[in-house]
C-alpha cells in the first residue's frame, strides 16, 4: 500500500488554507464523543474558526459504554450545538463504525463526482480498534484526488495513577508472518501503562527486543515517566529509540527505517502502545512494506479488568497529517 502525498500539518495552516479562496472542496468531519473532555476539543476549535460558507458534513461516534462518565454529556452538547448527529457504538465494535463511515463516504463521493473531498478524523479519544480501522476504511474509499486528515489533541495527565489494563489476547491487525523465521524481533511501543507492558513482555518473551517511545512528548516530564516506569523492559532491549509524538510523518519514517533494518535478519513483530499517533504509525507499517514477515499485533484488554474512565483534558496542542486516497478514479 502506498501512502501518497503524506504531509504533516499545523492546524492553523490548514484553517488558513481552508478559509482561503481555493478550489471547491467538500468536507466530512469524523469525531468521537466519549468521557474525555478532549473528545470535542478539535471540533470545537475548528468549527468556531471556519468561515460560515465552509459547509461540512459530520459523523460523530458515541460510546454505548460509560455514557454517564466524565465529560460525555458535555461533549454531546458541544457536538449538537454544531448540528453534529451522534451514532452510538460499543467501543469494541470497529466493524460497525467502519461500515458507517464507508457508507457515508461512498454516498458523498457519488453525489459530488467532480469535487475533491476531505475526510477529517479526530482520533484523540478513540480506541485503537476504531481509529486504525477508520483510517483503513477512509483511505481505501477515497479517490486519489481526495485527502484523508488525521488529527490528534494531546492530553494532560495529572498525578493520578494512570489506569492500567490487563491483557486478554493478541490479534493480528496487519501483515503476514512467515512460518519458520530464523529470528523474531519484537518492537515494543512504550507508554504509561507499565503493568500492561510487563504483562505483554512476559507473554511474548521476545528473542530480540527493540523499544521505542515518544520524545518529545506532550510534556517533557512524560518522557521521563515512560523511561522510569519501563526501566526493566528498556534494560532488556537490544536497542531503543524515540520518535516525535507531534510529527507523524517523521515518526512513521523512523519506525519504518528500524523495521527495514531488522527485517533483513528475520520477522519483525510490532506491538504498539503509548500515544495514539505512535500506535497508528506502528499499525500501518506492514502495509508500507507489503511483504511477509512484518506484522503488527493489537493486544486486547480483559473486560473484567477494563481501565477506569479517566477524564483526559486537552493540552491545547493539536497534531495532524494528511494522505491522498487510494481508490482509482
Amino acid at each position: 500500500m502506498r501512502f501518497e502525498h503524506l504531509r504533516q500539518w499545523l492546524l492553523e495552516d490548514w484553517l488558513l488554507q481552508c478559509n482561503g479562496a481555493g478550489a471547491p472542496c467538500h468536507r466530512l468531519m469524523v469525531c468521537a464523543s466519549g468521557y474525555e473532555s478532549r473528545s470535542s476539543h478539535w471540533a470545537n476549535f475548528v468549527m468556531q474558526r471556519l468561515k460560515p460558507e465552509q459547509v461540512c458534513e459530520s459523523l460523530v461516534f458515541g460510546f454505548t459504554d460509560r455514557r454517564c462518565n466524565g465529560s460525555r454529556s458535555n461533549n454531546d452538547q458541544i457536538f449538537k450545538k454544531f448540528g453534529f448527529d451522534i451514532f452510538d457504538f460499543a467501543s469494541n465494535e470497529e466493524k460497525g463504525v467502519s461500515k458507517k463511515l464507508e457508507n457515508c463516504i461512498t454516498t458523498l463521493v457519488a453525489s459530488r463526482k467532480h469535487i475533491p473531498m476531505e475526510v477529517h478524523i479526530d482520533y484523540s479519544s478513540m480506541p485503537r480498534r476504531w481509529y486504525c480501522a477508520l483510517f483503513q476504511t477512509a483511505h481505501k474509499c477515497l479517490r486519489k484526488c481526495d485527502s484523508l486528515y488525521m488529527w490528534y489533541s494531546g492530553g494532560l495527565y495529572t498525578n493520578e495513577e494512570y489506569p492500567t489494563a490487563g491483557i486478554s489476547d493478541f490479534s493480528l491487525f496487519s501483515g503476514q508472518p512467515t512460518i519458520t523465521p530464523k529470528v523474531r524481533t519484537h518492537l515494543f511501543g512504550l507508554g504509561f501503562d507499565r503493568i500492561r507492558a510487563s504483562a505483554i513482555f512476559r507473554v511474548v518473551d521476545p528473542q530480540n527486543l527493540v523499544c521505542f517511545y515518544g520524545e518529545p512528548g506532550v510534556k517533557s516530564e512524560y518522557v521521563k515517566r515512560v523511561k522510569t516506569d519501563n526501566r526493566d523492559i528498556l534494560a532488556a532491549a537490544q536497542y531503543e529509540f524515540s520518535v516525535p509524538v507531534d510529527n507523524f510523518t517523521v515518526a512513521f519514517s523512523k519506525i519504518a527505517d528500524v523495521v527495514r533494518d531488522y527485517a533483513q535478519i528475520g520477522d519483525v513483530i510490532l506491538v504498539p502502545d503509548g500515544p495514539k499517533p505512535l500506535v497508528l504509525a506502528s499499525s500501518l507499517i506492514p502495509y508500507l512494506f507489503e511483504r511477509r514477515g512484518i506484522v503488527s499485533l493489537h493486544v486486547r484488554q480483559r473486560k473484567e479488568q477494563q481501565s477506569s474512565a479517566l477524564d483526559v483534558h486537552a493540552s491545547g496542542s493539536i497534531y495532524g497529517f494528511s494522505v491522498a486516497g487510494a481508490h482509482e478514479q
